[in-house]
């Protein structure tokens, strides 16, 4: 609770502009952070947190971020090796309740835990985990940025700034050979921040279909995490930039330049996976709303993913007036559709059958894409010469969302602002500034 005993967060530090604020680290001179260390052998005990007393080193471990920086060494273990994990969650202000709320933190333990297995270091208990998330929180809740305003004319929440909260996992120890880190640091720190894709929350992002280069491939870390994820799609990330894209959207390369004898093309044929850092949906003119499969275990399971999958599932019936919009409007008969929610593979021919594609992610919420297209390859590089180009323009998407991407979009803000529940989104928000225990639990009261 706060000072004042109420369940609220303090006030939003003045003289910040935080509608403004780019998707980066910002303010970090007004930042604390938490980090605590253990070994592989120690874990993390209850002299770390004990959940019975709400006690441990955890409560008296936060440090200001612009005057304690981490003591790394030129042999540390992540810095060598990449064993490092790390987690994306959001905290808003509830223009209903004005309660300070983070979004399913539940899920992002469960992958933090799997990725902690992937990069061989001790995973921290949901209890742990938690009560480092509130504390960080509670800590630096004058960066909670102010409530979103509601659209008068929907009673929609609008979309507006994030406190962004990291977790982080990763071997901190010295070593040379090729084994786990002897320490390891768990950190959380966070930052206030605007829309990942800053100016594109309306119009749509042009995406570029990746034929070349790879972010994952099966038996692989894929679905993990961890930082080697990232640091490959840098150089293809600024390379689709410099071409006037947004993204890349990538492929299961092996799929492509393997595909079956007398495929008519090769590419058409190709699994699509996501994009850098987002999750990837298709709105087909059958009816169904569509993402990859996670079964491949080459794409991350991202939190708003899962959450756009559960609630197309819940209201599916609400979507059908939206669905039929959508695919009359793309030119077809979309009074005799059904809305039909799947994960399956899909792949490249599918996109020629969609009437609308949105991404999904923590940062990003939900984004419309309007197009995706592959680019010329240069003459004489890896096979430019016989490589196949692709492209497709979407019904909707270019200047706006398409009607489904919308109301999806609607329904995720309206469960943020308490305003839709059902008991599928039940323990979904958890209030800061609730008691320990009702935060570990979910639900805001």
């Amino acid at each position: 609770m706060t000072t004042d005993g109420s369940n609220l967060p303090p006030p939003p530090k003045e003289n910040v502009a935080f509608g403004t604020l780019p998707w980066n680290l910002n303010l970090p001179e007004h930042h604390s952070y938490i980090h605590l260390t253990t070994t592989p052998e120690k874990g993390w005990t209850i002299a770390h947190y004990d959940p019975k007393t709400d006690s441990g080193s955890l409560t008296e471990s936060s440090k200001h971020y612009g005057s304690t920086p981490l003591r790394l060494y030129p042999s540390t273990t992540s810095l060598n090796y990449g064993t490092t994990i790390w987690e994306g969650l959001a905290c808003r202000r509830s223009p209903t309740s004005n309660k300070a709320i983070v979004f399913r933190p539940q899920k992002n333990h469960e992958r933090f835990v799997n990725g902690a297995k992937a990069m061989c270091l001790p995973a921290p208990s949901y209890e742990l985990f938690m009560k480092a998330i509130q504390l960080v929180l509670q800590e630096n809740a004058g960066l909670i940025p102010p409530a979103p305003e509601i659209d008068p004319e929907t009673g929609v929440p609008l979309g507006g700034a994030k406190l962004y909260i990291r977790p982080m996992l990763l071997g901190s120890g010295q070593q040379l050979g090729l084994h786990a880190s002897p320490e390891i640091s768990l950190l959380f720190f966070v930052s206030p921040t605007g829309s990942y894709f800053q100016g594109k929350a309306m119009g749509g992002l042009k995406l570029h279909l990746e034929r070349r280069r790879s972010r994952a491939s099966r038996g692989g870390t894929g679905n993990v995490k961890c930082c080697g994820n990232y640091a490959v799609t840098m150089r293809p990330l600024l390379d689709a930039k410099e071409k006037g894209f947004h993204d890349n959207l990538y492929l299961e390369l092996d799929t492509y330049y393997n595909a079956p004898e007398g495929a008519s093309s090769k590419l058409q044929q190709a699994i699509l996976q996501e994009l850098s850092a987002a999750n990837v949906f298709l709105v087909m003119k059958t009816g169904e709303i569509v993402t990859p499969s996670l079964k491949r275990g080459t794409i991350l399971p991202g939190v708003t993913r899962d959450t756009v999958l559960t609630l197309a599932k819940e209201f599916r019936d609400e979507l059908q007036p939206t669905m039929a919009k959508s695919i009359s409007e793309a030119g077809g008969d979309g009074d005799k559709v059904e809305v039909v929610v799947s994960e399956r593979d899909v792949r490249v021919s599918d996109l020629s059958d969609a009437v609308e594609v949105f991404v999904t992610g923590t940062a990003a919420e939900i984004v419309p894409v309007q197009s995706v297209g592959t680019s010329e390859t240069p003459a004489g590089e890896l096979d430019g010469d016989t490589e196949e180009s692709f492209s497709v323009k979407f019904p909707h998407g270019e200047s706006a969302p398409g009607p489904v991407t919308m109301k999806l979009l609607d329904m995720l803000r309206e469960v943020l602002a308490e305003k839709r529940s059902s008991d599928a989104t039940k323990n979904w928000l958890c209030d800061v500034f609730s008691s320990t225990e009702e935060f570990r639990s979910g639900g805001c009261s």
